[in-house]
């Protein structure tokens, strides 16, 4: 009896020992599982690859001129609306005219009137000088007084001024009626420039005053097959943007149309809004199938670089740094983590460095290469990487022991 009680008791705590045994295996098992690390990893690859600089822009005509009048008056007729292609020397618009044809009538009145009055005083000029001529004989035969002569001779001098002022003052008529008859001219508005209509901002019966500045009757775009888009550029963006670099631009209207163009001028006067210093970068771009309009808002990126044909590497290979697998380790928060944030960091790398960790056997081999340039996504790879090498890009932690 006794011999079989130990029998039993011995069974349970060999029972007891293999379930320990168990259990502590399943532990360390399940464990190791939960801090194995997986990497993420990508292979070297060889593309074509552009370093652009973002910015966003307003499209408007290369050349628009505003079309104004110089005089005040009522607008009479317009000849014009929104879209009209208009011709060099087309009339626009027309002012009522009554008040400058009344002045040019006024004009060549007082011009009449002077005329007149130099061929009355030309009549006397040539009497006096017929009088002073006999006078002056006779005076020579000492048959009349000098006195008689004297006389004669302010005579003619007094007819010889009043001639030459009847010919200023026909001078002065002669310019007001030439002044006149511009300011005529000016009720009748023509365009200065071949194009297109793009602003109409009066309408007959409407009153314009020319006192202060010019009112403007009109805006017509030049060409509108030639545009060009005004980049607002970043100060801190600027010194990459050199004239005749390539820019392509999308706009809302035709968000799947890529348009081309080319920098033709960086202008160096700073816009500053907010305490955000732009400047302004003018892109040339064709319009011949006339999708792009004045105002248009567009989305421009400014071919800094360009290579073909080069290795690249996602730049979150960059921001990778191993970790102390024995760690804690977190998941990785977004770009910029990289290996995430708990654990300690194995074998890092200086920051003037450019670095990269390749996968082989299942461990990060830290390895140093030249950097080129960038589209802000993907980097391209000078040295120290081959086409097919498996990068590291980040890392996950295996919950489940997958």
């Amino acid at each position: 009896m006794n011999n079989k009680r130990k029998n039993v008791n011995r069974n349970i705590i060999l029972t007891l020992i293999l379930f320990s045994i168990i259990a502590l295996g399943g532990y360390y098992f399940f464990s190791g599982k939960k801090s194995e690390i997986q990497y993420k990893t990508v292979k070297v690859t060889k593309t074509d690859l552009r370093s652009v600089i973002e910015a966003t822009g307003t499209l408007d005509a290369v050349e628009t001129v505003d079309v104004g009048t110089q005089i005040s008056g009522t607008v009479k007729n317009v000849f014009i609306d929104y879209n009209s292609v208009v011709r060099k020397g087309d009339l626009i618009a027309e002012i009522d005219s009554q008040t400058q044809e009344a002045d040019v009538l006024q004009a060549q009145a007082n011009l009449m009137s002077a005329k007149a009055d130099l061929m009355n005083y030309q009549a006397v000029l040539e009497n006096a000088q017929k009088n002073y001529k006999r006078t002056e004989m006779l005076a020579q035969k000492d048959l009349v007084a000098t006195i008689d002569v004297d006389a004669d001779k302010k005579a003619l001098l007094t007819a010889e001024a009043q001639v030459a002022a009847v010919r200023a003052r026909i001078q002065q008529y002669e310019a007001s009626l030439a002044k006149s008859k511009i300011i005529l001219g000016y009720t009748k508005i023509y365009s200065p420039v071949d194009g297109v209509v793009i602003a109409k901002n009066v309408d007959s019966g409407q009153t314009v005053a020319a006192s202060y500045q010019t009112p403007s009757i009109a805006a017509i775009a030049r060409d509108l097959n030639q545009m060009q888009v005004e980049v607002n550029v970043d100060e801190a963006d600027i010194g990459g943007v050199k004239e005749g670099q390539k820019a392509q631009f999308t706009v809302d209207t035709h968000p799947t149309e890529v348009f081309e163009g080319k920098v033709t001028q960086i202008r160096l006067s700073p816009t500053t809004s907010s305490n955000v210093v732009t400047y302004t970068v003018i892109v040339k771009v064709q319009n011949r199938n006339g999708m792009l309009m004045p105002g248009m808002t567009a989305n421009v990126s400014l071919i800094v670089q360009e290579a073909q044909g080069v290795l690249v590497v996602p730049n979150s290979a960059f921001r990778f740094k191993p970790v102390d697998p024995s760690a804690k380790v977190d998941m990785p928060m977004g770009p910029g983590r990289g290996a995430g944030g708990g654990g300690r960091r194995l074998n890092v790398a200086s920051d003037t460095v450019p670095t990269v960790y390749l996968l082989e056997k299942k461990a990060p081999v830290r390895t140093e290469v030249k950097k080129g340039i960038t589209d802000g996504q993907r980097t391209e790879v000078l040295s120290g990487l081959s086409e097919g090498d498996t990068v590291i890009t980040g890392i996950v932690v295996s919950a489940e022991g997958k």
